[in-house]
């Protein structure tokens, strides 16, 4: 029997900001020292918020000392990432732009504002040392790109073309970082964009933070690294991003950015016009996607609309969802979300995924999993999605893949020190969702009445 294929669908990759400098364009050089400025403040409020692990849960979680002698450098030394991949049983990973290792190159919503040209400088540099990247990994890891601001939807098709041909497999979608030159995802400005993807392959991605401005995390971060510290160090921490997803006062609590888009290509007729695009979600969870689903379905029944399918017909057809840090009833839920539509993420090297515990994390939630199914989460499915090399990826998952019998099947028992960290730090034993359905609504209305307004627009950005 063929060992397991585990392809985490998310992974996190970036350099330090001085690595860039050769491969920034030399107009934009002077600004890494702007850059060297953010990073070391936004790299010691990650210290000030992490937690110190109680001895006991600390024992248990770092048996292999991935965390104490410093695996989390992987997110930028490649020779120690696919250690920590061979470590972990992982085969693949598809990467982002980004961790807490180190701040991105001017173009990401965890930035302060920085003007578009800049934005799109950092976005390509970012995207020639990954390339680097992915060729020391010898075809373990491949990349989803970063749009850039799409002001210049020439110079954006070029990038395009440019990552497709190094290494990437995917792209984040137009607007990741907010610009409010840009029309809605809507509108037929990003044709071209739509057309390149499909014709060049890339899936479409929609992670975590989708849609803010620059400028909002580091406002909001000050304001709550301040209440910590004046509070007290709190062991509820993980990391700075997890404090910004589940503060309550945080821009990204109950974010529809994410999901919203899942409804707008559709109803922009994006999925029409396109057949072989493909969507994916991640970081977003997937518990919320079944109920959100049953009610875009009556929304689009009771109304006219451009759609041509149901709302989950189109998901069946080009939607993909990587919830990462897998929570047991999302497992659970496999069938409603949809078997062949739900990858694994590990969210390596962050705090909150299932690194350096990957293994015990599958053990913890695929008990009750027939294998097959099993193998089409923890692979399968992402070799489809992304079009990966099966054969070569089975040739590495048998020199490092996990047997089927060591993390599959109900006889095995977790540390229950894990299980309760896994909790806190990835909300592992989270019922569902309550959907907010009425802010769907309200969205999805906005969404069509914005389509049924203007159906033909070719708006530019001013």
């Amino acid at each position: 029997m063929e060992r397991l294929i585990i392809v985490s669908a998310d992974g996190h990759l970036g350099a330090q900001p001085e690595t860039y400098r050769e491969y920034l364009e030399p107009a934009f050089r002077a600004s890494l020292a702007d850059l060297e400025r953010d990073n070391r403040w936004f790299l010691d409020a990650q210290k000030s918020l992490r937690p110190t692990l109680p001895a006991d849960m600390l024992e248990a979680v770092d048996s292999q000392y991935a965390l104490r002698s410093g695996g989390e450098q992987g997110g930028f030394d490649i020779g120690r990432r696919m250690r920590e991949l061979d470590r972990e049983g992982v085969t693949a990973e598809i990467v982002f732009p980004g961790h807490q290792v180190a701040i991105q190159p001017f173009f990401s919503v965890i930035n302060n504002p920085f003007p578009p040209e800049l934005r799109a400088a950092g976005a390509r540099a970012y995207h020639r040392w990954a390339s680097d990247c992915f060729a020391e990994s010898q075809g373990r890891m491949f990349g989803v790109a970063d749009p850039g601001p799409c002001l210049d939807m020439d110079a954006t098709l070029r990038e395009l073309r440019w990552c497709a041909e190094h290494g990437f497999r995917s792209v984040q979608l137009p607007g990741n970082t907010a610009d409010r030159a840009l029309p809605p995802l809507t509108d037929q400005y990003f044709e071209p964009f739509w057309s390149s993807c499909e014709e060049l392959g890339l899936v479409l991605a929609a992670h975590a933070g989708y849609g803010h401005e620059q400028g909002r995390f580091t406002e909001f971060a000050r304001g709550f690294l301040d209440r910590v510290v004046k509070a007290g160090k709190s062991d509820d921490g993980g990391s700075m991003m997890q404090a910004f997803e589940s503060a309550e006062d945080s821009p990204l609590q109950l974010d529809m950015g994410p999901r919203r888009v899942v409804w707008q290509l559709m109803l922009g007729g994006v999925f029409d016009r396109h057949p072989k695009l493909r969507l994916g979600l991640t970081e977003v969870r997937a518990d919320w996607l079944p109920p959100t689903l049953r009610h875009l379905d009556l929304l689009a029944a009771k109304q006219k609309t451009p759609l041509s399918m149901k709302p989950s017909e189109y998901w069946s057809e080009h939607c993909f969802i990587t919830p990462s840090s897998i929570h047991i009833c999302e497992m659970e839920m496999r069938r409603e979300i949809g078997v062949d539509r739900l990858l694994f993420g590990t969210d390596y090297p962050h705090p909150e995924g299932t690194w350096p515990n990957t293994q015990d994390w599958i053990r913890a939630t695929f008990k009750r999993v027939p294998e097959r199914e099993a193998r089409a989460i923890l692979g399968e499915n992402a070799i489809r999605c992304y079009g990966l090399d099966r054969d070569r990826l089975t040739a590495i998952a048998g020199r490092i893949g996990p047997r089927s019998e060591d993390v599959l099947g109900e006889d095995h028992v977790v540390d229950p020190i894990c299980v309760r960290h896994f909790h806190q730090r990835g909300g592992l034993l989270h019922g569902p969702e309550r959907v907010d359905t009425a802010s769907i609504e309200a969205l999805f209305s906005e969404d069509l009445s914005r389509v049924g307004a203007n159906p033909t627009s070719t708006c530019s950005p001013s």
